[in-house]
């Protein structure tokens, strides 16, 4: 196949983003797109931009293209010899780098990496070799982003295999002090993860002594254990690790020596450097965290947020053992002066609000995994984080809930006053939505709502006030009835006892039956009225006097209403005890006789009869989402009669069908070939023009393959159904066998395939079945396997002389040049077969095909459904034989090269 320009991989990487799946599946098959893929990575007409553009597919779908260890190994190897073969260009120096990020990825990400992939050794020993190269010696500075992609390889091995690289923590010390130039950073990152990992699988039970770690130069710890990438910090804490004072001494000199340098590398490098070492000194229980004060004192007064992370990651890992309460209460105060700083963006201040709310105390009152209160927080110390109306909405309820936290826990003038400031910010809200504010400050109002009730629905005169609100909103305006029915789904669903939410929906539900009526509204105050119907704990006599004067009045709206008025009658159905059955019954035959819609009336109908003719019981199992809520058990004659006959209408799984198909021959419907006297070209042409898609008709016999006796000796009514394992087939249609004794000769069957793409498959055969005892059975048997030469077929030909089919065949060879058609493409295999056996080997798998045939040379040509064709040119050289290939579908090529080294092999 002709490799793509430029523009052609700048609109496959387009479209391949657009639908991943969708684009692999008009290919055929992932590893026809991967191997494309990595050839024309080999093209030196593509640029480096469209490269990496190629190359990042493979980093962000590395699974979905490769999606088996052996493919995976396949790629990175292809990847590794491209690597090999750009050199030290500075040219191509970011494809380099994307090259190694991208092999790294591709065996990591199909689990290929591992001691018995030599790709695997390959790829560590090329990123030991390029980092290697201490501070530019033989690569230059210009090789320095190459050493830095090396090191980052590194670690992410080491991050997916934790403790690969414990034998080598002599030689990362070694590269990581030896280095002074800015990859020095990543050197650190390198050596501080090995050592973290290698120091917690000691804790673990490994090997060795933790003086033998240090000083490790040779070797991969290929066992190593993945679940070290996974510990948290209570898991850190039950490790222990008592090293001997001589190691102890060596490990605190390393510890110290990467913590004084820290202050050179950025912040999120610090950040992780330190999370690492305080990870490994938390398992060495003789080493004190002291040791870490120094850099306490430096990073206290940072602004970045990385580093503050950091800081916060050390207390809740170290608590009390190195923070004081005056760290504490001076980290405290400056979170809340950080999440009111004017000069930071919105999402630095709502980081520090939820550093508060998840603050590690020295001395926790609770298992720190919810939203908790600080004891040293009071109303008075978080005074200037009061919400105001002029903020973003994510920094207004970041603060409420905060403020609601810190006011519920406190007590006190200072607690209540506040209370009462955050209901009057709650109302204000409200008055922006009461002023036409919108939708986004009706949503910013309701969460606020949520939220203030949350924590004070058990005060009776706020929430007093918030429900008078909340009330003359409706009344002002009944399309927030969502939001209202939204608000009251979140109360009921936190509220563990009842609360505020009961006498709000009791009180809106006595405001909607007393509103007057009017037609555009009538969809939303029946909207909120079918969520309360759902409540038992609410009366039902408002909402069944609102429902008759609607139905007095004639006002029962269009569809939309009249569904959601059925809404209602359905939730008053499923209440246990029904709330007045009679008047409810009246009320759906009226719906059923006056509505306009015919779809209404039915539905009431359909309600009405329900209603009429089961208990309350029966009625709310029949009407539940979940389905019938508890099926009663009865020992009665009827129920056993009813068991026997829900038994033979029910198709019972069955392990294995007692059936077989064996493989008999194949035919297919080939068009009838025109006029012999017509000339070649003409002939050429019209084989190759678009015709009806052909057929691929296998033959099989059904073979009965259970036990001889009964009940399975004679199965009746045997129906097999087929289901293709890809989507590149038509559907295939069920075939019906009458009968199938064990006694009497096989049936035969013929399966009928339609190729969309003429790739091998196996097609999934299950069989539904019935037995003498008047059962039915489902079972699988056997998948089918459709081999790639299962779709070949012979061409068309009139009774030519073989000079006029060799003649015919060069035509079809000129027609199908690459040159002619994109579709088409050429390729070219080798078979090492002396001449003496060619031609058997030709005429075993071929003979059908042969057009023409000449001494030592045979011209083979086939059709594939739907339309396609292969050309074969078997040529003898010497003690070989060259096939050339012509086809008028590029995809096909990697299936016939395939088979027909196969072929050879199977010789």
């Amino acid at each position: 196949m002709s490799p793509r320009n430029t523009e052609g991989w700048t609109s496959a990487v387009a479209s391949f983003r657009l639908c991943p799946t969708a684009f692999l599946s008009s290919y055929g098959a992932s590893d026809t797109f991967v191997a494309e893929l990595l050839q024309d990575l080999h093209n030196e007409k593509l640029g480096e931009q469209i490269k990496i553009s190629m190359l990042s597919l493979l980093l962000e779908y590395p699974t979905l293209l490769c999606p088996d260890a052996k493919v995976g190994q396949e790629a990175a190897a292809s990847l590794l010899s491209l690597f090999a073969q750009l050199g030290s260009s500075p040219r191509v120096l970011s494809l380099r780098c994307h090259l190694l990020f991208a092999t790294g990825t591709v065996l990591l990400a199909t689990e290929a990496f591992g001691e018995g992939c030599p790709t695997s050794h390959e790829y560590l020993s090329l990123l030991f070799h390029l980092a290697s190269d201490l501070n530019d010696r033989h690569g230059g500075a210009g090789e320095r982003p190459i050493r830095v992609a090396a090191c980052e390889c590194l670690r992410e091995v080491e991050c997916c295999h934790p403790g690969l690289l414990s034998r080598r923590l002599e030689t990362l010390h070694s590269l990581q002090q030896q280095e002074a130039s800015p990859a020095h950073q990543g050197y650190t990152l390198l050596y501080s993860l090995a050592l973290r990992n290698a120091i917690l699988l000691l804790a673990r039970g490994g090997q060795g002594t933790l003086g033998e770690l240090l000083a490790g130069s040779e070797g991969l710890l290929w066992g190593a254990t993945k679940e070290l990438g996974d510990l948290s910090v209570a898991t850190i804490d039950q490790l222990l690790l008592m090293p001997s004072s001589g190691d102890l001494k060596e490990l605190k000199s390393v510890v110290s020596a990467l913590l004084d340098s820290s202050y050179l590398l950025s912040p999120a490098a610090q950040s992780h450097l330190l999370w690492n070492l305080a990870q490994a000194v938390s398992v060495v229980r003789t080493q004190s965290p002291a040791i870490f004060k120094a850099q306490l004192v430096r990073l206290f007064g940072t602004a970045d947020v990385a580093l503050l992370h950091a800081i916060l990651q050390l207390k809740s890992l170290f608590t009390d053992s190195l923070f004081t309460a005056e760290d504490e209460a001076f980290l405290l105060r400056r979170l809340v002066g950080m999440a009111q700083h004017p000069a930071l963006p919105a999402p630095v201040k709502l980081f520090h609000l939820d550093c508060l709310l998840h603050f590690p105390e020295n001395r926790p009152l609770g298992s720190g995994t919810e939203e908790g209160l600080p004891v040293l927080l009071t109303p008075r110390t978080i005074s200037g984080l009061f919400p105001g109306l002029f903020q973003d909405q994510g920094t207004i309820l970041a603060r409420l809930n905060l403020l609601c936290l810190v006011c519920m826990e406190s007590e006190g003038p200072a607690a209540e006053q506040g209370v009462g400031y955050l209901l009057e910010h709650v109302l204000a809200l409200g008055g922006l939505v009461a002023g036409k504010g919108g939708q986004e400050a009706s949503r910013l109002f309701f969460r606020a709502a949520f939220l203030f009730s949350r924590y004070f629905g058990s005060r009776a005169e706020p929430m007093a006030e918030l429900t008078r609100c909340l009330l003359d909103l409706y009344r002002q305006n009944c399309a927030l009835a969502p939001n209202v029915v939204n608000l009251l789904d979140e109360a009921w669903a936190v509220q563990e006892e009842p609360g505020w939410a009961g006498p709000f929906a009791h009180t809106l539900q006595e405001l909607i039956v007393g509103l007057p009526l009017q037609e555009k509204e009538l969809s939303w105050h029946l909207k909120v009225l079918a969520r309360l119907a759902k409540e038992k704990d609410i009366p039902q006599r408002s909402t069944m006097q609102f429902l008759r004067r609607l139905v007095a009045l004639d006002q029962l709206g269009d569809w939309r209403s009249g569904q959601i008025l059925l809404s209602v009658c359905r939730n008053l159905m499923q209440l246990q005890p029904l709330p007045a059955p009679s008047q409810l019954a009246d009320l759906l035959q009226a719906v059923s006789l006056c509505h306009v819609d015919v779809d209404v009336r039915d539905r009431a109908r359909f309600y009405y009869t329900l209603l009429a003719s089961l208990s309350d019981e029966k009625l709310g199992a029949v009407l539940a989402p979940q389905g019938p809520i508890k099926a009663r058990s009865l020992s009665s004659s009827f129920v056993a009669d009813s068991e026997s006959f829900v038994a033979s209408l029910t198709v019972h799984p069955a392990k294995r069908a007692p059936m077989q198909l064996e493989r008999v021959g194949k035919s297919s419907k080939v068009p009838a070939a025109p006029h012999s006297e017509q000339d070649v070209d003409s002939y050429c042409r019209w084989l190759l023009e678009p015709r009806p898609p052909s057929q691929l008709n296998l033959t099989y016999r059904l073979v009965h393959a259970g036990p001889p006796s009964a009940p399975c000796d004679l199965l009746l009514c045997v129906v097999l159904r087929f289901v293709c394992s890809d989507q590149h087939y038509e559907p295939v249609p069920e075939l019906c066998v009458p009968c199938l004794s064990a006694g009497h000769p096989p049936q035969t069957v013929t399966l009928t395939l339609q190729p969309h793409c003429p790739y091998p498959t196996l097609v999934n055969v299950f069989a539904v079945y019935t037995t003498q005892k008047g059962l039915t059975h489902c079972g699988q048997l056997e998948p089918l396997e459709v081999a790639f030469p299962d779709l070949f077929l012979p061409l068309t030909l009139p009774a030519w002389p073989p000079e006029k089919r060799h003649q015919l065949f060069g035509a079809l060879w000129d027609q199908l040049h690459p040159d002619s058609n994109r579709t088409c493409a050429e390729s070219l295999t080798c078979w090492p077969v002396a001449p003496p056996s060619l031609g058997h080997l030709v005429r075993d798998h071929f003979a059908r095909y042969i057009l023409a045939e000449q001494s030592g040379s045979y011209e083979i040509g086939m059709a594939l459904p739907p339309q396609y064709h292969i050309l074969l040119r078997v040529q003898s050289v010497k003690d070989a034989a060259r096939v050339s290939i012509r086809t008028d579908n590029w995809k096909l090529l990697p299936s016939l090269n395939s088979y027909l080294l196969g072929l050879v092999e199977a010789g």
